[in-house]
């Protein structure tokens, strides 16, 4: 790290956004106040300083006025910071001689029926902006070498789709299984939609070409038992569950596909006192016959009812608030396929989402085969009973508020899909986040859908919510793609944006290992006493250490107390004549 001796030079632009940022604010204002601050050399306006006109404007101001740092005041640098970081690279400057203020977020949309004080607001963030520019340094950029190996946890349709991906374009796979068979869930289904094949006819020619691959070593009745290391270089060991022999591995890369498990909905719909009062996912399981038979006795089903939301959709019960999303669509093609060898099949629902592309028309279908579709309250579930084996089904129809009683052969639960019983195992594991429903987080559900907040890491398919087997395909394949990126460049930049520890100052009070959310401090044992020492391919630079340590031993690079009490004192204490709001 570098302080540039140069007088600053500043440059500050700002964006309209379109209506975003200019229908509230007066960005004319805005721009016009920033040309009066402290070491600003040029202040403009753009329409667009995203586009490609924005972005040489800003090539050709820096080389025209001998700019040495630029402030874009724009939107979310989420968005646009790596596009403003690259311009003023290929300027000629350090890439983190650059700020960006956030105008949309912050302040236009915030504040949209307060335009004059969403101006002053506005000038405040420039002015702090404009102050930490001048106080910016240089950064060195840093690179770590990338393994071309991959890690995939979890032999399901996603697992192997992303390890035949990532095979045949020529790098090594390491697929670790915890049961003795691969296919996950989908090879036990005898039927799957929106096709007519059977789970096992889709996922044994990917098993027979994973298999036969050179490129992936497959680990059946395996678990990952020990994980540690970085972006590219990251130390995994495996643990044989038949032998508990453990083996030690190197890779560059990992995806995390440990998919689902079909809820048991014991306690519900008297599940588990009758062998004919079964799961959507045990349905799938029957052996295939002409005739649907009866799991009690063997006898032909003539009637029966599938009962929907089970074990999803309830408000307040911690890991089944989530919708499971397949369950309507599978439901309603399972119940026309099976309307056909059945005289009468009866659906009893709280709504109906048949979300995905052409998955309407197996709603039509069922109905034009005389599939009867009943809508029960919310907050009043039908009752099942079991009596000598003879099961009936009472429930309050909304359409037509009437009390209705059923008597199937059997009765099929539509539950939910939940995540594997040791999530909470793999979630510690590899350092992931959960959501409420308990699937893993991605790092951003828009921007980045793959990737988590562990650089490196990748989850597909239902790792991350309820899916269904095509979506999780196609999760896989993007998840493959980004592993792939990866490996293929050789090495990675890291963020240069980290936590420094000065060795002189460090107590060894161990405060920042229990703070770091990354696990990216460690003690350096080979100092005595020991001293904390930064990992910094592992570190977010989310500053939690520095601010913990009771020492003040821990710098944040571009971050320091020095540029972020300078944008305080800006805002303390404004510039004659650039008041903003303060």
């Amino acid at each position: 790290m570098s302080q540039s001796e140069e007088e600053p030079r500043i440059g500050v632009f700002v964006c309209h956004c379109g209506h975003n940022i200019a229908g509230t604010v007066n960005v004319e204002a805005v721009a016009e106040a920033a040309s009066r601050l402290p070491n600003v050399a040029f202040a403009t306006h753009e329409m667009f300083m995203c586009s490609d006109a924005g972005q040489m404007l800003i090539k050709e101001m820096i080389k025209e006025h001998n700019l040495n740092r630029v402030v874009v005041a724009s939107c979310s640098p989420r968005m646009h910071e790596p596009t403003f970081r690259r311009v003023v690279e290929e300027a000629g400057l350090n890439r983190y001689l650059f700020d960006q203020v956030n105008l949309r977020e912050h302040v236009s949309w915030c504040h949209m029926r307060e335009p004059e004080l969403a101006t002053e607001k506005a000038i405040d963030l420039v002015r702090m902006s404009v102050a930490r520019a001048a106080k910016l340094q240089n950064l060195p950029i840093k690179r770590v070498n990338v393994l071309p190996t991959t890690l995939i946890v979890g032999g399901g349709i996603a697992g192997l789709r992303a390890s035949l991906d990532i095979a045949e374009r020529g790098f090594d796979v390491l697929l670790v299984e915890k049961t003795s068979h691969l296919g996950g869930n989908v090879a036990k289904w005898t039927h799957l939609f929106p096709s007519d094949e059977s789970g096992a006819d889709i996922i044994k020619p990917l098993i027979h070409d994973v298999k036969k691959h050179k490129r992936v070593k497959i680990l059946t009745d395996s678990k990952v038992s020990e994980f540690d290391g970085y972006i590219g270089n990251f130390g995994v060991t495996v643990k044989n569950l038949k032998t508990q022999k453990e083996h030690r591995y190197e890779v560059g890369t990992v995806i995390v596909a440990t998919g689902f498990e079909p809820f048991k909905p014991v306690g519900y719909y008297s599940f588990g006192e009758s062998p004919d009062i079964l799961t959507l996912a045990e349905l799938q399981e029957l052996p295939s016959s002409e005739k649907l038979l009866r799991p009690s006795d063997g006898k032909p089903v003539k009637k029966m009812v599938f009962i929907g939301c089970v074990g999803s959709r309830q408000p307040g019960v911690k890991g089944h608030e989530h919708c499971s999303r397949h369950c309507c669509s599978a439901t309603a093609k399972a119940a026309a396929d099976l309307r056909e060898r059945v005289d009468e099949v009866l659906v009893l629902y709280q709504d109906i989402r048949t979300y995905g592309k052409g998955h309407e028309e197996f709603h039509r279908m069922a109905r034009q085969k005389h599939v009867i579709y009943s809508k029960f309250p919310q907050n009043q579930y039908p009752e099942v009973t079991v009596k000598k084996g003879k099961i009936k089904v009472k429930w309050h129809d909304i359409l037509a508020d009437e009390e209705l009683v059923f008597d199937p052969d059997i009765v099929v639960l539509a539950s939910a899909m939940i995540p594997p019983e040791d999530v909470e195992e793999t979630s510690h594991l590899f350092s992931l986040t959960r959501s409420g429903d308990g699937f893993f987080n991605p790092e951003h559900i828009k921007l980045a859908p793959l990737t988590t907040h562990t650089a490196g890491v990748m989850i597909a398919g239902a790792a991350q919510a309820a899916k269904n087997a095509s979506e999780s395909v196609i999760d896989a394949s993007g998840a493959a793609a980004k592993a792939v990126g990866l490996m293929a460049q050789g090495e990675v930049e890291i963020e240069s944006t980290v936590s420094h520890v000065i060795p002189e100052l460090c107590s060894s009070c161990h405060t920042c290992l229990t703070a770091c959310p990354y696990h990216a401090i460690t003690m350096d044992e080979t100092k005595d006493p020991p001293i904390a020492f930064v990992t910094e391919a592992k570190c977010h630079g989310c500053g939690t250490c520095a601010a913990a340590c009771p020492s003040s031993a821990i710098v944040m690079y571009h971050s320091t107390d020095d540029q972020i009490l300078t944008m305080v004192e800006a805002f303390l204490c404004p510039t004659p004549g650039v008041q903003g709001g303060s």
